[in-house]
C-alpha cells in the first residue's frame, strides 16, 4: 500500500496528534483485543445454552415447562448482583487481578457443564458462571471510558460489543457444525462438545490479559508504554473533579439524576428487545417447519445487523460527538419493528425483515455506555457504581420479564411479549430527549466533564478550548432547539 494510503488510514484510526497516535496504536492492540476477545467467549457461551436446548439438551436432560427460562433467571440474579461490586472493586483494586480470575473460574465452571446430567445442575452452574462473567462487560466499559477520549470512545465501545455479537453468531454455526461432524464422538452429543470448546478457548486469553491489561491511567503501570506516553495517558483526558470514596459518596451517586436515567432508558432497552432474546426466533422457525441447521444459522443474521447497527450509530455519534440522535433513532425502531410481529404477517419474509432489523437496536450496548461515561466523566466514583448499575438495574426486571411475556410456552406467537416490546420501546423516546437536555444544561453550568490542572503548552489549551466550543455548539443545538 502506498505511504499516503497508509498515512490517511492511520489518522482515521489514530488522528494527527503524534502523542495520541502513539498512545491509541498500543491500546488499540493491548486492552481492545483483549476484552473484545473475553466479549467474544461471552456471547459464544450464552448462545451455547440456546443452540444445546433446542439440539439435544432438552431432551437428554429433560427440560420441562419454563426450565429453560428458569435457566436464564437465575444467570441473570446472579450477575446483576455482582455488577456493582465488580465495577466498584476496580477502582481499588488492580484490574489484572479482577478479570483474570473471573476469566479462569469462568472457564472452569463452561468446562463442568459438560458432564452435568440433571438441569438443577445446569441451572445452578449457569447461576455461578453468572458472578463471574458479570465484570467482562461492565468492567470493559468502565476501563475503555478511562483511557479513551469522548471523540474515541463510542467505536472502541462498538468493536468491543460486536465481537460480542460474533461470538453469538459463532455459537449457532459452531453447534450446527458439530451437529453434522462431532454429534456421538467419544459417545458425546454434539451439544456438550461446545462448553469443552469455550472451555479451551477462555484459558489462552487469560493469559493474554494477565500481561497486556495495563490498570487505570493513574496508575501509570502499563509496561508497554513509554514514561512520556504514561505521563499524556493519565493528563489528557483531564481529572475527575470528585475522585475519593468519602462520605459525601452515595449523597452525590443517589442524587445525580446520571444515575438513575441511564439505567432506567438501558432498562427499557433490554426489556423492549427480548424478542431477539428467549429462542423466539428459533422457535417461530420451529413452528414453520425449518430444519435445526436453519434454526441454529438463520438466527445468526441478527447478530449481522447488530454489528451493522452498532458500527453505524457509534461511529456516528463519535464524529458528532452527541449521542441523542442516534437513540431516538433506535427508539424509533423498536417501534417499527415491533408494529411489524404484532400484526403477525403470513408472509415469512416479513418476519425475517422484522427480527433483522431490530437487531440493529443492540447498538445501545455501546452507544449508550458511552454516553453514560461522557455524562459521569467528572466523578470517579459515580461513573463506577453507575457503570455497574446501568447493567444490573435492567436485570432486576429481565429476571422475570421474559416469563411473563416471552414463556416458551406461548411458542410460536409472542404476542404480548411484542406488545410489551412496543410499549417500552416507545417509552425510550422521551427519556432520550430528556437525557439530552440535562446534558446541555450541565455542560452549559460547568457542572459536567473533567478539570484540566495540568497543560504542557500553548498549542494544547488552543486545542482543548477548540473542542470544547465545538463540543458546546453541537450540544446547544440540541434537542430542544
Amino acid at each position: 500500500m502506498a505511504p499516503k494510503g497508509l498515512a490517511r488510514i492511520k489518522s482515521a484510526l489514530w488522528g494527527n496528534d503524534p502523542k495520541d497516535a502513539s498512545l491509541l496504536m498500543k491500546l488499540d492492540l493491548t486492552i481492545l483485543p483483549y476484552f473484545s476477545i473475553i466479549w467474544f467467549l461471552f456471547g459464544l457461551s450464552r448462545s451455547s445454552y440456546s443452540t444445546a436446548y433446542i439440539s439435544g439438551m432438552k431432551d437428554d436432560l429433560n427440560f420441562q415447562g419454563k426450565d429453560f427460562n428458569y435457566l436464564n433467571t437465575a444467570y441473570y440474579v446472579v450477575y446483576a448482583v455482582c455488577q456493582m461490586p465488580g465495577t466498584s472493586l476496580l477502582t481499588v483494586a488492580p484490574p489484572k487481578y479482577v478479570f483474570v480470575t473471573a476469566n479462569v473460574a469462568w472457564s472452569v465452571l463452561t468446562l463442568i457443564t459438560f458432564k452435568m446430567n440433571h438441569v438443577w445442575q445446569i441451572i445452578l452452574l449457569n447461576a455461578l458462571e453468572g458472578g463471574f462473567s458479570a465484570i467482562a462487560y461492565v468492567g470493559a466499559h468502565f476501563i475503555y471510558a478511562s483511557w479513551y477520549k469522548k471523540s474515541e470512545l463510542g467505536t472502541r465501545a462498538a468493536v468491543f460489543v460486536n465481537f460480542g455479537h460474533l461470538g453469538s453468531m459463532s455459537g449457532g454455526w459452531i453447534q450446527a457444525g458439530l451437529i453434522k461432524s462431532l454429534a456421538g464422538k467419544t459417545g458425546l452429543p454434539a451439544w456438550r462438545w461446545i462448553f469443552i470448546i469455550v472451555s479451551l478457548i477462555t484459558i489462552p486469553t487469560a493469559i493474554f490479559g494477565w500481561v497486556v491489561i495495563p490498570g487505570l491511567p493513574s496508575h501509570r503501570t502499563a509496561w508497554y508504554l513509554t514514561e512520556e506516553e504514561k505521563e499524556h495517558a493519565a493528563t489528557r483526558l483531564g481529572q475527575p473533579k470528585k475522585v475519593s470514596w468519602d462520605r459525601t459518596v452515595f449523597r452525590r451517586v443517589l442524587l445525580s439524576w446520571q444515575f438513575w436515567l441511564l439505567p432506567t432508558i438501558f432498562m427499557l432497552y433490554s426489556l423492549a428487545i427480548q424478542m431477539e432474546l428467549n429462542n423466539v426466533f428459533p422457535l417461530w422457525l420451529a413452528s414453520r417447519g425449518y430444519t435445526v441447521v436453519q434454526q441454529n444459522n438463520y438466527p445468526t443474521g441478527i447478530y449481522a445487523s447488530a454489528i451493522v447497527g452498532t458500527i453505524f450509530y457509534s461511529v456516528l455519534s463519535d464524529k458528532i460527538q452527541s449521542r441523542w440522535q442516534c437513540s431516538l433513532a433506535i427508539g424509533f425502531t423498536f417501534v417499527i419493528g415491533s408494529a411489524i410481529l404484532i400484526a403477525n404477517p403470513a408472509a415469512d419474509s416479513a418476519h425475517f425483515f422484522a427480527f433483522y432489523l431490530l437487531g440493529s437496536t443492540y447498538a445501545p450496548q455501546a452507544l449508550w455506555y458511552s454516553w453514560m461515561a461522557d455524562v459521569t466523566a467528572h466523578d470517579f466514583q459515580l461513573r463506577a457504581i453507575t457503570t455497574g448499575f446501568m447493567n444490573s438495574f435492567d436485570f432486576a426486571f429481565v429476571t422475570w420479564w421474559p416469563l411473563v411475556f416471552y414463556p416458551v410456552t406461548d411458542a410460536p406467537n409472542f404476542r404480548k411479549g411484542y406488545i410489551a416490546s412496543i410499549v417500552t420501546g416507545s417509552l425510550i423516546l422521551p427519556l432520550v430527549l430528556l437525557i439530552a437536555y440535562l446534558e446541555k444544561k450541565g455542560l452549559r453550568k460547568g457542572e459536567l466533564g473533567r478539570r484540566f490542572d495540568e497543560v504542557e503548552n500553548e498549542d494544547e489549551i488552543e486545542d482543548r478550548e477548540s473542542e470544547e466550543q465545538d463540543l458546546n455548539s453541537r450540544t446547544i443545538s440540541g434537542p430542544d432547539k
